[in-house]
């Protein structure tokens, strides 16, 4: 079977959009919290637009249930934990880590995980994207186009935006942390003052973007300091909360 990739393409972004809001609403249920926990500024989630595109594509003649949900569950945790290596690898962070957690593999990847995902991927292919199809397949080839040609100039731009604040993230908080050890030089007796230090300066030496990928990643840390960004989320939520 073909696809378009115009069609792909729209999957992908439906059900990354679709990610976002289960995962923002979930943070919002659990943490009674409201976090953008999409990694571009939109309301996006990738990993979740590719991991029910691989499914929908790869495994769109997997008819066995059984067969469905573990092959659904193996390919979504190979996508994770190679978007988890990715990451480290290029901007030296960790956005999750699921170290403690049941059947966790080096933190990328756990039990739960494959779960969920082999789950709700074959909930998709089953009940969801049936109808996702009848609605792009009514929609006439030049919408597509049209669609497909926007979005994409909006995410490339996005993308463009998230990049510029990852690759920097690393220098900045090895900025940040250097910049701070001269107040744990005062004694930890003045914790007050330290995390009003740490607060100032996070402020002024993260960008907006990085600043908001620290509380949207509640187990995000930094390969070179795991501390620092504990710290600064620490210093960011009594910020908040006195701002209330």
């Amino acid at each position: 079977m073909r696809f378009a990739i115009e069609k792909i393409f729209l999957w992908w972004l439906f059900y990354s959009v679709v990610g976002w809001v289960w995962e923002t609403g979930l943070n919002l249920v659990l943490r009674k919290k409201w976090v953008d926990r999409g990694i571009l500024n939109g309301p996006l989630c990738p990993i979740y637009g590719f991991g029910a595109a691989s499914v929908i594509v790869l495994l769109h003649d997997v008819d066995n249930p059984i067969a469905l949900f573990l092959s659904s569950g193996m390919l979504a945790c190979t996508l994770e934990y190679f978007s988890s290596w990715a990451i480290e690898k290029l901007f030296h962070i960790r956005l999750w880590d699921y170290t403690g957690k049941p059947f966790n593999i080096n933190g990328r990847i756990y039990l739960n995980g494959f779960l969920a995902f082999g789950i709700g991927a074959a909930v998709v292919k089953e009940y969801v994207q049936p109808w996702v199809s009848d609605v792009l397949d009514s929609w006439q080839p030049l919408t597509l186009d049209i669609l497909t040609i926007i979005f994409t100039l909006i995410l490339v731009t996005d993308i463009s935006l998230t990049l510029s604040g990852l690759l920097s993230f690393d220098n900045r908080i090895t900025q940040l942390q250097r910049e701070l050890a001269q107040y744990e030089a005062r004694g930890r007796e003045r914790f007050d003052e330290k995390f009003a230090a740490t607060e100032a300066r996070a402020r002024k030496v993260l960008s907006w973007q990085q600043q908001r990928l620290i509380q949207a990643f509640p187990t995000m840390t930094s390969v070179r300091d795991s501390r620092i960004m504990q710290r600064v989320r620490e210093s960011m939520s009594r910020h908040d909360s006195r701002t209330r």
